[in-house]
């Protein structure tokens, strides 16, 4: 945000009244209004991006104190007389808003502007309806220069505002009795015109801290992103070479042991060209000794093929004999379905044998043995 391009807004203390505004252009007022067509007077279809809007509240309905705190280190002194302020108001503090100036002068006496939560939460979503989002927010009676003797007076925004060394108020509450005889100095449209463009920068106090602080969104930085997206890249491009290596070293290390195993092979099948031709063979013999996972597979797949045309028929039992053959035994409510199995086992080439029982319950049961 710069005060090279900015906008003043100056609210009424009536809800009848209209507000005031000013259009900062290089720290110069180049154009003013009153109302809220401040875009429309200015031939603006919106404000810049970084044009900074300072909004300025009623003087009347904010307090001002000046409190003490020698003693106390400067950021301490702060916060003690925001504190104190709160606690000796005579509205409850749960309703009061109050903010400090950066006074780092343990010296100088700390300056507290106090407003009603209420006000504060108003001014902003008024503004908010008007499309804005304040930057800052200062104090009208702030706006006027200091005086170390006497008072000085002024029109802030359409409002006349007294200051004095230790007081700010408008001059409809400056009561005789507080001036008595200290000259007053009439401060010039012209100076306090140079004092809103300077608070654009440098404000004497800006409400817009703590609760009501503005909310800053964070602009993504292009650039970081990239950078981001280049390491993610790598770092997936890394995990994948390793996986790849990984691979790589597993083929490498399984063809050298298929290539061992095939040697050794050719030993007992010179003609073998590959592992898994080794790997039959070594099958089909073993199965011709009644051995081997063959002679073990093929039987029970031969039987189970054999079972599906003959849905009425139940495995009950199945094992294997040291010697390979298998044993089964199968229940059926007929036995001419147990004999379709049978058939079905004689005709795709298996050797079997069949002993036929009856259970309790009147199902017909064969015990069977198959042999490749």
């Amino acid at each position: 945000m710069s005060s090279a391009d900015a906008l003043i807004i100056a609210l009424p203390e009536g809800a009848e009244d209209a507000p005031t505004w000013m259009r900062v252009v290089d720290g110069a007022i180049v154009q003013t209004g009153a109302g809220a067509n401040w875009l429309a007077a200015c031939g603006l279809a919106a404000l810049p991006d970084k044009a900074r809007v300072m909004l300025v509240p009623p003087a009347a309905l904010v307090a001002l104190h000046w409190v003490s705190h020698p003693d106390l280190p400067a950021r301490q002194g702060r916060a003690a007389a925001r504190l104190g302020v709160l606690a000796g108001a005579i509205l409850p503090s749960d309703q009061l808003f109050a903010a400090a100036d950066e006074n780092d002068d343990p010296a100088r006496p700390h300056i507290v502007a106090v407003a009603a939560r209420s006000d504060m939460q108003h001014w902003l979503l008024w503004a908010q309806h008007h499309g804005l989002d304040p930057d800052i927010i200062v104090p009208a009676a702030l706006l006027l220069p200091e005086s170390d003797d006497g008072f000085v007076s002024g029109m802030i925004c359409g409002a006349s505002v007294l200051r004095g060394p230790d007081m700010a108020l408008t001059a409809d509450m400056a009561l005789p009795e507080l001036i008595g005889d200290a000259p007053v100095r009439e401060v010039g449209a012209d100076e306090i015109e140079a004092r809103l463009v300077a608070a654009l920068d440098a404000p004497p106090i800006d409400l817009r801290q703590g609760d009501f602080a503005k909310r800053v969104r964070r602009q993504i930085d292009t650039r970081a992103l990239g950078g981001i997206a280049i390491w993610c890249g790598l770092i997936l491009l890394a995990s994948l070479l390793i996986s790849l290596v990984t691979l790589v070293r597993q083929n490498v290390a399984a063809s050298q042991v298929d290539g061992e195993s095939l040697a050794l092979a050719r030993q007992v099948l010179p003609e073998a060209s590959d592992v898994m031709q080794v790997e039959a063979e070594m099958d089909r013999q073993l199965a011709a000794r009644g051995a081997g996972a063959y002679a073990f597979t093929a039987p029970v797949a031969g039987l189970m093929s054999a079972m599906q045309d003959a849905p009425g028929v139940s495995l009950t039992a199945l094992s294997r004999d040291p010697d390979g053959m298998l044993r089964a035994t199968l229940a059926a409510a007929k036995a001419d379905d147990i004999n379709i199995v049978l058939l079905a086992l004689q005709a795709a080439g298996y050797t079997i044998t069949a002993t036929p029982s009856q259970d309790p319950g009147g199902r017909t049961l064969a015990d069977i043995t198959v042999r490749s």
